[in-house]
């Protein structure tokens, strides 16, 4: 009895010590980073689109290699094609941001002679100040993005993992989880089977539904800014659209990019823009996520926010989109282990 004890005690010091070497390795340790942030990224991924390939295995009656391999594909070829509309217009339009900030001095000039203003100076000074901070801005960006392209091209055999990766957690997720379950005494395997079936119930009814409000987000921003004739209507919409999985922020994050847009063709479209994303929030607020999300997440907003606020200092907006998921996984936890524990 005391030898089972100590070998009870030994497993879980065991398991603490490889979970904080595998933590060490990770932080201090670029390659093996580069792995483990390569199988996150897939895991994440297959998680997100798991409900379509079980949609599609329930629908037509085909295996999960089938369905996985299809949802797959079709996530790479909208990939693909949401690229091949992007990039070319944002090379194009960088070439109009001067012809805009043209507009911008322009109006201000019109305003000031409206207002009977002898001194235009202070006019000028101001717009000179504003588009040497938006020229600076520019250079950086532009040299930002070199850079990540250069970065992108040196990481592609990494990214093509991606999706490989992905498939295999779609195709033997079951089968990977079984072999994971091998290390946990029998006794504790049925309450984890529990927690896990728990977690995933919520999680992805959670998941499903930010992307459902994001697509509606998405579709309703683009119809917006097509209607006000802003530019890169498109790729305004999708920054929109993935902002709005982030609670709160979002809607701020995703409704800047589009009144900076419009203010560079005009003041009167920015405030238009500013009227729109704001009736736009309130539809997703008031209409859409009371129907959508119902009871996924049931949190004061104080915590989310200062939740959210740790995952952006911790992992940028990665970190602030996973922080929700990150609170809903440790309350399941919580209260299974208190009901089926204590």
């Amino acid at each position: 009895m005391i030898k089972g004890k100590y070998k009870s005690i030994l497993a879980k010091v065991g398991i603490v010590f490889i979970v904080v070497l595998i933590l060490l390795i990770y932080f201090f340790y670029e390659p093996v980073r580069s792995v483990i942030n390569l199988i996150l990224i897939s895991f994440i991924i297959a998680y997100a689109i798991k409900p379509l390939r079980n949609y599609l295995c329930d629908k037509f009656r085909i295996s999960k290699r089938i369905s996985s391999l299809i949802i797959i594909l079709l996530s790479l070829g909208i990939f693909t094609t949401i690229i091949y509309f992007i990039v070319p217009t944002i090379i194009y339009e960088s070439g109009n941001f001067g012809i805009m900030l043209d507009n911008i001095e322009l109006y201000l000039m019109n305003m000031a002679s409206k207002f009977n203003l002898s001194d235009l100076s202070l006019f000028e000074t101001a717009y000179i100040q504003i588009n040497e901070k938006i020229n600076l801005f520019l250079a950086s960006l532009s040299g930002n993005l070199i850079d990540n392209i250069a970065s992108i091209l040196e990481n592609l055999v990494g990214f093509a993992i991606i999706p490989v990766v992905a498939y295999y957690f779609l195709a033997d997720g079951e089968l990977i989880y079984n072999k994971m379950l091998l290390i946990f005494p029998t006794d504790k395997r049925i309450l984890i089977r529990k927690i896990n079936s728990n977690i995933d119930k919520v999680l992805s009814r959670y998941i499903v539904s930010q992307l459902l409000l994001s697509v509606i987000i998405g579709v309703l921003t683009f119809i917006m800014l097509l209607v006000l004739g802003i530019k890169l209507p498109l790729i305004l919409a999708i920054l929109n659209a993935i902002a709005n999985i982030i609670p709160y922020f979002g809607p701020i994050i995703g409704g800047v990019p589009m009144v900076l847009i419009a203010l560079l063709q005009s003041p009167t479209k920015a405030i238009l823009a500013l009227i729109g994303a704001f009736l736009i929030q309130q539809i997703e607020g008031d209409l859409l996520a009371p129907k959508i999300t119902g009871v996924c997440i049931n949190f004061h907003p104080i915590i989310i926010i200062i939740l959210l606020i740790l995952g952006g200092k911790i992992g940028g907006v990665a970190g602030m989109v996973l922080a929700v998921p990150i609170l809903v996984i440790v309350k399941v936890i919580y209260d299974d282990i208190n009901y089926y524990l204590f």
